[in-house]
């Protein structure tokens, strides 16, 4: 079987996941009582014990909402946020990349969001680390792709786990009638867009974008 790593595995979208990949693939889920993200040693030597992983998917990530100007005061979360989004994403394709490139083969599957492109008040910090990633997706894909290793980003909308349930729920509804087909994504669903990213060589340097039609 080959080697699937879930970093992010045991957060709300994680738990509903992983068990969905179990019966095809050797499947490692990893939270953050396992693995610190932001610190670099503690990844690597994740990797190296692990140097045999075929796929890894990302889905570690802290939001924490607050409007710019009040951040003053709230240093350490808007820092968090920078340290899990954006230099431990940097950190777990760092560490990874040197094996799979050794082994000609890799997939990478990093969770973005339709903040991306659609940042809303209160997100500032998040949207734009789902932009940093995004972004490094590109580039991950670019300098990797003649060696087998493809690297596409999930721009996630609205699922029926995890984030969703920190929002209020006069703020969700109001989110639900922004999306056409008037519902929140499944897990399922997310697992058939991973499936089809792992399966196809000639998807890579994406942006994909799985969110129900909301309109931007």
């Amino acid at each position: 079987m080959e080697k699937m790593i879930i970093i992010g595995g045991t957060g709300g979208i994680g738990k509903q996941l992983t068990p969905m990949f179990d019966s095809k693939y050797e499947v490692i889920s990893v939270g953050s009582s396992d693995v610190d993200v932001t610190n670099m040693d503690a990844v690597q030597a994740f990797f190296d014990l692990h140097s045999d992983v075929r796929i890894v998917i990302n889905l570690s990530g802290v939001s924490y909402n607050k409007f710019l100007h009040k951040y003053g005061s709230d240093y350490d979360n808007l820092m968090n946020q920078i340290d899990v989004n954006i230099k431990g994403v940097t950190n777990v394709i760092v560490a990874c990349l040197p094996n799979m490139r050794a082994n000609g083969y890799g997939r990478i599957l990093l969770m973005s969001s339709v903040l991306s492109e659609m940042p809303v008040m209160g997100a500032g910090i998040y949207s734009a680390c789902k932009g940093y990633i995004d972004t490094l997706t590109k580039s991950v894909s670019l300098e990797n792709g003649f060696k087998g290793i493809t690297c596409n980003s999930i721009q996630l909308g609205y699922f029926d786990a995890g984030l969703l349930y920190t929002i209020p729920e006069d703020a969700r509804e109001n989110i639900k009638k922004t999306i056409s087909l008037n519902r929140w994504g499944t897990i399922d669903e997310l697992r058939g867009l991973i499936q089809l990213l792992i399966d196809t060589e000639y998807i890579t340097g994406t942006n994909q974008k799985i969110n129900g039609g909301i309109r931007y």
